[in-house]
């Protein structure tokens, strides 16, 4: 067997700058030594049969180039002096370890947390109550051997939706990830725990209401069309040539707040741009790997690594968004034109 070299992994401990590092793994090298100080004990493995173990930290460094990059297999492989076969393990163990040490690092709200994520989007975006905002995103996936229709997306590819609540600082608080491409992102959201969270009212319990009008108005998540009208979900009005101007404010107010998903999207597929690419790995296994890159992705917003300019993506939304109808929100309705009179009377 011919021998496999680490060279170029070694010369980039030793030589790389720490921009060149930080362009090549997306994490600096601090927030690097965090992430292995958490799972180190889960990814290292003893010497056996006269080979030496990968060491863990090369485990970590090897996926986070996988997540940065769009780079075969193979060539990853040859990179760090491993085969293709162990890059793939790699990225499945790195992941689950990931979720298994820093499972908080993705969660809802509580408390006074809440309230200053509310009390952000009022001061910076003019929405009051707003603790987040909801959005879905499709990641390509080799068709599956069993039920492959299922996950033919209306462009008619092959993916997995993921379901998604951020707040106004590009972190994500809440994800759901794994259901077919063919599945409509109000399906996703009616069979979620937040869901039944919200309907039950236990979502934003202890957090007080506010008086907009007359209406005490509760914290609201915010989405697009594609998402139900719920007493706790606010979504905009349908628009057409003849939309009246409080609803067209009303929608450019709650657009304006909503960018924070579309934002936090593109920073998360600009940082680990494999997901904006089909990612060649059995679907049963995907999910796990997207969740991990989520929880990679906020301890990166959280210890300031900097999202650099030539991330940025072009496009971000790979779907067209297909509305819902509402019906039985009255609750919703009176909601939402009260927050529409409101920005009327308080422009911003």
């Amino acid at each position: 067997m011919r021998p496999r070299s680490s060279a170029w992994f070694e010369m980039v401990e030793t030589y790389f700058t720490d921009d060149q590092w930080y362009d090549n793994f997306r994490v600096t090298k601090g927030t690097f030594a965090f992430i292995l100080s958490k799972i180190n004990l889960d990814i290292s493995h003893k010497d056996k049969d006269m080979r030496n173990a990968v060491p863990a930290k090369r485990r970590l460094a090897i996926t986070l180039y996988f997540l940065a990059s769009t780079a075969e297999y193979k060539t990853i492989a040859n990179l760090f002096g491993v085969s293709a076969a162990f890059v793939c393990i790699c990225v499945k163990e790195v992941c689950h370890a990931v979720r298994k040490r820093l499972p908080t690092v993705v969660s809802f709200p509580e408390g006074e947390n809440l309230l200053q994520i509310i009390r952000r989007y009022e001061e910076k975006w003019g929405f009051p109550m707003c603790a987040g905002a909801i959005d879905g995103t499709h990641i390509p996936v080799l068709a599956p051997s069993q039920s492959h229709i299922d996950y033919v997306n209306r462009k008619g590819q092959h993916s997995i939706v993921m379901q998604a609540i951020v707040d106004c600082y590009y972190l994500f608080r809440d994800i759901v990830v794994g259901w077919p491409g063919s599945v409509h992102d109000a399906r996703v959201l009616s069979n979620s725990s937040i869901f039944e969270k919200a309907n039950s009212n236990k979502l934003f319990q202890g957090i007080p209401s506010k008086l907009i009008g007359d209406q005490n108005i509760h914290p609201l998540i915010i989405g697009d069309p594609a998402y139900p009208l719920l007493s706790w979900l606010m979504k905009p009005y349908p628009e057409n040539a003849n939309t009246p101007r409080i609803e067209r404010v009303f929608n450019y107010r709650l657009s304006r707040a909503r960018m924070t998903a579309e934002n936090t999207f593109g920073r998360w597929k600009g940082r680990f741009i494999r997901f904006t690419k089909r990612v060649d790995i059995e679907v049963s296994c995907l999910g796990s790997i997207v969740a991990a890159s989520c929880i990679l992705h906020n301890i990166c917003e959280v210890q300031n690594n900097a999202f650099l300019p030539h991330w940025e993506l072009e496009h971000v939304h790979d779907e067209p968004v297909m509305s819902v109808n509402d019906h039985n929100a009255n609750d919703a309705v009176d909601i939402r034109d009260c927050l529409a009179q409101y920005f009327i009377l308080h422009p911003y």
